[in-house]
């Protein structure tokens, strides 16, 4: 009762801070399958109203006629952690649980007056239309939020990332919460870096789209991914047949 309560409660401040209503829903706080635990499974309904359908901006780069060379720019309302706090929320990643296998530590802190300034931001920016693309950067984080925006179009992106003392896994898909990855023109920088400031949250110029085709990320200057878009759309998009058609485990009892 305890857990349930402090959901609700945790659900209703993020209602008032982000200004949204939620209409409907589902939380499965428990459930099995084959006898084995699975994740809770909250699912919310989320209205809004659109006053203006011109005014919209999609998720992936977006040019006239493909243009490559649009800026791309990393929103960010969250401070960085410490390597502590670091490894510990890495351990609830995508990547922690499909590439290594294991799960530990706890999620990213959200801090709602943060995201709040955030979700402002990125609806001031769209409405004195200073941006051309706007995605999240949630699962898989920011490698994978990048190469989402390419699939559309096929247009490539080559961006650098600051690591600092992180470990480069931790920098291409850590999933730190509040940060948005969009593409303008190189001209609307600097009003975009005004707005972004007014608000509290940074706007840090990461790379540019590209005609090469190819999704490539340094991390402090050093070249670390570099993939066809084709490959990695192919991928993406052929998951979920290429699991069901996955052979099943075998499941052996001892004698």
């Amino acid at each position: 009762m305890w857990q349930f309560s402090q959901t609700i409660d945790g659900i209703t401040k993020a209602c008032e801070e982000l200004e949204i209503p939620i209409t409907g829903g589902n939380v499965s706080f428990y459930n099995e399958t084959l006898g084995e635990g699975i994740y809770p499974t909250p699912v919310l309904g989320v209205v809004g109203i659109l006053e203006d359908v011109t005014k919209s901006v999609k998720m992936h780069f977006a040019a006239p006629q493909g243009e490559p060379g649009r800026t791309i720019v990393l929103l960010r309302a969250g401070e960085s952690a410490d390597i502590t706090d670091v490894e510990s929320e890495f351990g609830s990643s995508e990547y922690a649980k499909e590439i290594l296998g294991a799960l530990w530590g706890y999620p990213p802190e959200l801090d709602l007056e943060r995201e709040a300034a955030l979700q402002k931001t990125v609806i001031e920016l769209i409405q004195l239309g200073l941006v051309e693309s706007v995605h999240d950067c949630s699962d898989g984080g920011v490698a994978v939020a990048l190469a989402e925006k390419t699939f559309a179009k096929g247009i490539g992106a080559r961006v650098n990332l600051i690591g600092g003392e992180l470990p480069t896994e931790f920098v291409l898909f850590g999933e730190d919460a509040s940060r948005i990855l969009l593409s303008c023109d190189a001209g609307t920088v600097p009003g975009i870096q005004e707005v972004a400031g007014k608000l509290g949250v940074v706007a840090e110029v990461i790379g540019e789209t590209s005609s090469s085709g190819r999704v490539e990320i340094l991390v402090d200057g050093d070249l670390v991914v570099s993939v066809a878009v084709t490959e990695l759309s192919s991928d993406y998009e052929g998951a979920l047949e290429a699991a069901l058609r996955a052979e099943p485990e075998t499941v052996t009892a001892d004698s």
